[in-house]
């Protein structure tokens, strides 16, 4: 699969569209794609540039050259002080954008996602690795606490007793371990992951884009809600569904397969 439409910037973050299918890719390999002040400002610019449901379907994170993303580069973290909110927030934005986005949303890692890279991925619907990935909320390691969401989505994708071990020792986690306990979705080949990740990606484009976000919303949505509620916003979404065009055309094929 390749894509067009490629859009660079010295700010080392790239974005591609091809057939309802956008590509953002973190590109700093000599620092494993560490993102800058100003690499999250990029990263966040282009989501706000998407057009959810309309031209873009799917939105796919990966980085360059055999990691995914070695987290907030902290060099020069201290010089102000003063900033310092500021620039968390930009990461915070990118992260809770990449969870609330109504279209879904694909990582592809292949080798070290670490800190803000993780929890980066992990805001992701789905999470495809290559078998030299590895995960490592190494926060502890550098004197700092958590950020960037690792409180919130770990405990609910791993359990909270796994998430206390993976965050209070900070170690590297490979790609089996992490499938094991449910951070991730599969491994592959790391050949092979960037036709995966597409194939995946080619298939959730072709489904209705109003399904998919009420999908979306619903499973978003179920920590919030007990079953009644979860019914009830489950019936609400079906109805506003169940009358399009492509529903109707798909139903009527199954029903005429099942005659």
């Amino acid at each position: 699969v390749r894509l067009g439409g490629t859009r660079r910037t010295a700010m080392t973050v790239r974005l591609e569209r091809r057939d309802g299918v956008v590509l953002i890719t973190l590109d700093r390999p000599e620092k494993r794609n560490a993102m800058t002040d100003a690499m999250w400002a990029q990263f966040e610019e282009h989501l706000n540039s998407l057009d959810p449901g309309g031209r873009d379907r799917v939105l796919v994170v990966t980085g360059a050259g055999g990691a995914f993303c070695g987290g907030s580069d902290v060099g020069g973290l201290l010089d102000d002080p003063e900033s310092l909110p500021q620039r968390i927030e930009v990461s915070n934005r990118c992260v809770l954008a990449m969870h609330e986005l109504p279209i879904p949303t694909i990582a592809l890692v292949d080798g070290i996602a670490a800190g803000s890279g993780v929890n980066l991925a992990l805001a992701c619907d789905l999470v495809y690795v290559s078998e030299k990935a590895r995960f490592a909320q190494l926060f502890i390691h550098r004197g700092l606490s958590l950020d960037s969401g690792a409180s919130w989505l770990l405990p609910r994708l791993v359990g909270e007793r796994r998430a206390r071990e993976l965050c209070l020792l900070g170690e590297q986690i490979p790609a089996p371990d992490a499938l094991a306990m449910g951070m991730i979705n599969r491994v592959v080949a790391p050949e092979d992951l960037h036709d995966v990740g597409f194939e995946i990606a080619d298939r959730l484009a072709g489904y209705s884009a109003e399904a998919l976000a009420g999908t979306k919303q619903l499973l978003n949505d179920t920590w919030t809600r007990d079953l009644a509620g979860a019914l009830s916003a489950e019936t609400t979404n079906q109805l506003a569904v169940i009358t399009s065009d492509l529903a109707r055309e798909r139903i009527g094929t199954f029903g005429r397969s099942a005659s």
